[in-house]
């Protein structure tokens, strides 16, 4: 394999400006298809479309809504909600919420809203059905107020879900349409609604998952400034790393080239660029720059030994081809290896990603040395940073270089990975506290949500599906008793608030067709007084599908709702536990009568965390795998890919402790995250490793060879780690996200790790084990480094 690279090469030189033009060529078409990019965020994507949750919910979301939903809540801060001037804002704010863009306006609820009606029979005992706020009424007297406060709380559709207990607030729930939402004209609009609404005495919250993701894009403009403002930062790294021309152009170029392949592959493709996943594809460029720092450090070396340019750029690719091309697709790979995952944003984010992360062989692997060929031969010579360089080879001498100090590197090593697990033990599949993590935990995002939940039942809703095999199954009284006792049973869980199903409508008609006598508050003894009772309570209503949200036309499936006041990991794990511990008791119970889980932003985490589950139990340790299965046969040596997945293994144990302490849990967002962060420990481990078998093939000595290796490939992997920190660390203190700042402090945290663990743990066991591969190597009389046979 060597001698076959080693023709590779020869050709490549022998038509440098061939390549080179090629790589032009297509930069150009590349470049032509980015301003078709799109930057939105897609709640579908998020999905695994494939979980039963999730088929259940996208089946059920046009009948009975989907997770995707605005709540808004207005709160009186002395009194009730019952004044004049209180209901009139809750008028103004429910007109609001069904005005904005994408709300689907027959799935608003508010006490002033067309679909929240009191019925009631008139003196000749016909059906009366009346709005319980009008704006269109004359003045609200003091009696009407009281007879208005006096429904409600006879009202328990109303009562509790809509209208706090302590009668000081009252909600609006819209549920937007998904798809292409435009969140920032939805955000616009929303936010002067609120303005408009700011009033004294009364305070307004709003919080659910579009103004969550509403949030998030206002934050849009502070990305691309921290972008620029990176950018500016890693062309500084470089003017005080190199101080020469090529140093400092030839990374950035590759970039830039990077950059333009892997934008115009997702413009071309058609994959969104999603707003949380900024920092990844610049993670990816800041490795581009790293390789290609690794390039113009071993030219500047050869330039210093050769002083030929042609001859230094073609000893560069022959040193650093094998081991750079490997760490180049192993990370295309190890990122790639995120289509595995069930939700479609992870499928994108893998082809875009992994593709990008591949073109970095042609737009800076090959595109430096060959640039370097063709182009002036610099008029200095001699490398530079001869300090560093004898320092951190002074340093390895007594540490890592000497066989006592490598087996305490390896045991103090062993001793982290078991001490790890105390913390590894605390990471949660979902979220770890209320609120969303996305944002600051005093952002009014979070603050609302917590007002909110303080108030009412809760602001996170699970829908469950009761379905029977027979048309007009649900009136069956088996079945509306089934419907009680699953939500008897949902309620002895203490997180959850409230409940709403169609039982409750029922028992509340039936009493008021017998003069609103409380004894005849229960469900009827046949399925036909109970079809007549819904069948009255529609023809009452002059709004069509009055029971839309509770059963379906053809009455095979009726939605039980259940409302909780966080969608943490625990609340999640122990709803569903709940509910499918109900479905097994309700299916055994009624015969033909099925339980379905499972809808609202409850049910859709549950489908989230238990997918995510599986993903991360199969993505890491793919990558993992994948890493070791290429090192080993592009090395044709078993103990080859050991050494470059055992670093590996050290950082990944120290990231997940890392996440157990800081309290950070495993989702949609990190997972990716955490993928790209495992694949940056081989770039660093195989040039230490290369660089070890090269030295040791001239010198025959593992000490020196360890010692030369760290000395020079340490000096370059520290500038490397530098840069790629630099591409993350402004997240840091710049970015008003808190999970892009914890992201960013994540990937900083594992990439000093990895660059730690490559430059101590890869030489320390060479020194130990003389592996067979590193110590059989030789240099041929082509001058071709290559393993004894």
């Amino acid at each position: 394999m060597t001698h076959f690279l080693h023709r590779g090469e020869d050709w490549l030189f022998a038509n440098p400006k061939i390549v080179l033009a090629m790589v032009g060529i297509i930069t150009a078409a590349f470049a032509w298809q980015v301003p078709k990019l799109q930057i939105y965020s897609d709640f579908n994507d998020l999905l695994p479309q494939k979980h039963p949750y999730i088929q259940v919910y996208n089946r059920m979301k046009e009948n009975f809504g989907g997770a995707n939903s605005v709540i808004m809540a207005i709160e009186v801060e002395k009194g009730t909600i019952f004044n004049e001037q209180t209901l009139a804002l809750i008028h103004k704010a429910t007109q609001g919420v069904d005005n904005l863009p994408s709300v689907n306006h027959n799935l608003v609820s508010s006490l002033a809203h067309r679909t929240v009606r009191k019925v009631s029979l008139s003196p000749e005992g016909g059906f009366v059905s009346e709005l319980y706020y009008d704006s269109q009424e004359p003045k609200y007297t003091p009696e009407r107020l009281a007879k208005l406060q006096a429904d409600i709380l006879a009202d328990p559709a109303v009562y509790g879900l809509l209208v706090s207990p302590d009668l000081k607030a009252a909600l609006i729930r819209g549920q937007l349409n998904e798809g292409n939402v435009n969140y920032p004209k939805f955000f616009t609009e929303l936010k002067a609604l609120r303005d408009s609404l700011a009033s004294p005495g009364h305070k307004i919250y709003v919080t659910g998952n579009p103004v969550l993701t509403a949030w998030v894009y206002t934050y849009l403009p502070e990305m691309v400034a921290i972008l620029a403002w990176t950018a500016v930062l890693l062309a500084t790294l470089l003017i005080l790393y190199y101080r020469r021309l090529y140093g400092i152009a030839l990374p950035l170029l590759g970039i830039a080239l990077s950059t333009l392949w892997g934008l115009g592959f997702m413009a071309a493709m058609g994959i969104n660029l999603e707003p949380l996943s900024l920092p990844i594809p610049f993670l990816i460029a800041a490795r581009a720059m790293s390789h290609g720092t690794q390039l113009v450090s071993r030219y500047y070396e050869e330039l210093d030994v050769h002083k030929n340019a042609a001859l230094s750029a073609r000893k560069t690719l022959e040193a650093l081809f094998r081991p750079g091309s490997l760490a180049i697709i192993v990370d295309a790979i190890g990122i790639t290896v995120l289509m595995l995952g069930t939700a479609p944003f992870n499928t994108k984010l893998g082809a875009a990603a992994g593709f990008w992360g591949f073109s970095v062989i042609f737009t800076v692997h090959f595109m430096i040395p060959l640039a370097l060929s063709v182009l002036p031969q610099p008029k200095k010579t001699a490398n530079g940073n001869v300090v560093v360089r004898k320092a951190l080879g002074t340093f390895m001498q007594y540490t890592g270089g000497t066989t006592t100090g490598a087996r305490v590197i390896l045991l103090v090593t062993f001793l982290g990975m078991a001490a790890s697990y105390a913390f590894i033990s605390r990471v949660q599949i979902g979220e770890s506290e209320p609120g969303s993590p996305l944002l600051a935990r005093n952002h009014d995002f979070n603050l609302s949500t917590k007002a909110i939940n303080e108030r009412f039942p809760g602001s996170e809703e699970l829908n469950i599906i009761i379905r029977t095999d027979e048309p007009g199954g649900i009136k069956k009284p088996a079945v509306m008793a089934a419907i009680e006792r699953f939500q008897a049973h949902m309620m002895s869980d203490p997180s959850v608030g409230g409940t709403k199903a169609l039982p409750m409508v029922v028992r509340v008609f039936n009493r008021l067709t017998h003069s609103d006598d409380p004894r005849w508050m229960q469900t009827p003894s046949t399925a036909a007084e109970s079809g007549g009772l819904m069948f009255a309570y529609m023809a009452s209503s002059p709004i069509p599908g009055a029971l839309k949200e509770f059963i379906t036309p053809e009455e095979t499936e009726a939605n039980v709702v259940f409302y909780y006041k966080d969608h943490k990991a625990t609340t999640i794990s122990r709803a569903t536990a709940m509910a499918l511990e109900g479905k097994k008791m309700i299916e055994a119970e009624v015969p033909g009568v099925h339980v379905e889980l499972a809808g609202g932003i409850i049910g859709v985490n549950a489908a989230v965390n238990q997918a995510l589950h599986r993903d991360h139990m199969i993505i890491i340790p793919t990558v993992l795998l994948l890493s070791f299965l290429l090192v080993a046969v592009y090395y044709q040596s078993l103990h080859a890919g050991w050494l470059m997945i055992f670093p590996m293994l050290f950082a990944t144990a120290m990231t997940y402790a890392y996440m157990g302490w800081k309290n950070i849990g495993i989702n949609v967002n990190t997972v990716p995250v955490i993928t790209v962060g495992v694949g940056v420990g081989i770039d660093y481990a195989v040039y230490f490793m290369d660089r070890i078998r090269e030295e040791f093939a001239h010198s025959r000595d593992i000490h020196k060879a360890v010692i030369n290796a760290v000395a020079t490939t340490g000096y370059a992997v520290s500038f490397t780690a530098a840069t790629l920190i630099a591409g993350v660390i402004l997240w840091i203190f710049m970015s008003h996200l808190r999970f892009q700042s914890d992201t960013a402090m994540l990937l900083s945290f594992m990439l000093v790790v990895n660059a730690v663990a490559a430059m101590f743990i890869v030489p320390a066991w060479c020194v130990v084990f003389k592996p067979h591969f590193v110590t059989a190597t030789e240099v041929d009389g082509d001058g071709v480094i290559q393993e004894k046979v």
